[in-house]
């Protein structure tokens, strides 16, 4: 039985042998191709992507919005023709395997397979609509700093069917763009500054407020160059357990609002303390209510 078997697997590899023999031309001349393939698809995409790198190194010289806006169209464009480079390349290296008369046959019916294919592809044609749709409103661009959903980061990279974030820690997200819902650019208009101060019951809150209205303004002056409107104090927004919260409020450049919040509670804190006014934490008064004895009682 072993040397029945031994000798159908010689038999095999043998006639294995003499067919690749037989067709050792046609075959080397198909790897050719395929190795052609795969070189023009790469030099096709190295081309592209000296050319988009250089329209990107040109924007750095124009204004932000603009240098913004070319960035996000050169990583679209880099993209896009990634898919299509790579699609052709396949159906060529496909034809040349022998498959072609299959890929037309499959292309041209319009039969289950095509509608399974179509329902399995909703979810890709929906990321790269929406992609579309995303660059030609303009939503955001690299460079900006948006919340999507509910995910907060710069946007590094758009490409035909994710968006690359950066958030504060460094972390990159990629969100594919058929999940987008709502957008949030925070890079496209004035940013506001809140500052909400806690203030004792005990203090004169007038007073309180003429205090943070001058340290306010004078930090502003300090940081003119990033504010865009001066500080204002709202007055007293809350009366809370244990405080009187006093809110100022400042429209600064966009992104700057944190550190002119930094500053205004550094400002702040400085002038409550040299007017000796401190700043309340929680506290609890007890009460207690001491009963007289009851004559009646026996000592």
């Amino acid at each position: 039985m072993t040397g029945i078997l031994g000798k159908t697997i010689t038999d095999y590899f043998n006639g294995f042998l003499s067919t690749l023999a037989e067709n050792s031309g046609l075959l080397f001349w198909k790897g050719v191709g395929i190795l052609l393939i795969v070189l023009g698809g790469k030099l096709v995409l190295n081309l592209i992507s000296k050319l988009t790198a250089r329209q990107i190194k040109k924007s750095e010289e124009m204004p932000e919005m603009q240098a913004r806006r070319v960035q996000t169209m050169m990583t679209m464009t880099r993209s896009t023709f990634r898919y299509i480079v790579y699609g052709i390349c396949a159906l060529m290296i496909l034809a040349q395997l022998g498959f072609g008369n299959a890929i037309n046959n499959l292309l041209l019916s319009a039969g289950i397979g095509s509608l399974a294919l179509g329902i399995g592809a909703q979810s890709l044609i929906k990321d790269v609509v929406t992609g579309f749709f995303m660059m030609f409103e303009k939503q955001f661009s690299v460079g900006d700093y948006v919340k999507l959903d509910d995910i907060e980061g710069t946007v590094t990279a758009t490409a035909m069917r994710v968006t690359y974030l950066k958030n504060f820690a460094g972390q990159q997200i990629i969100i594919p763009n058929g999940t987008i819902g709502r957008v949030i650019n925070y890079s496209r208009m004035d940013s506001l500054a809140k500052v909400t101060v806690g203030t004792p019951y005990e203090a004169d809150s007038r007073q309180v407020m003429e205090i943070l209205d001058q340290a306010a303004k004078a930090y502003a002056r300090q940081v003119k160059e990033i504010i865009v409107e001066e500080p204002k104090v709202q007055g007293i927004t809350e009366l809370a357990d244990s405080s009187v919260n006093i809110t100022v409020i400042c429209r600064t450049l966009p992104l700057r609002h944190w550190e002119v919040e930094r500053g205004l509670r550094l400002a702040i804190k400085e002038a409550l303390d040299e007017a000796g006014i401190g700043i309340p934490y929680p506290q609890q008064d007890v009460h207690l209510k001491m009963e007289a004895e009851d004559s009646s009682q026996p000592n």
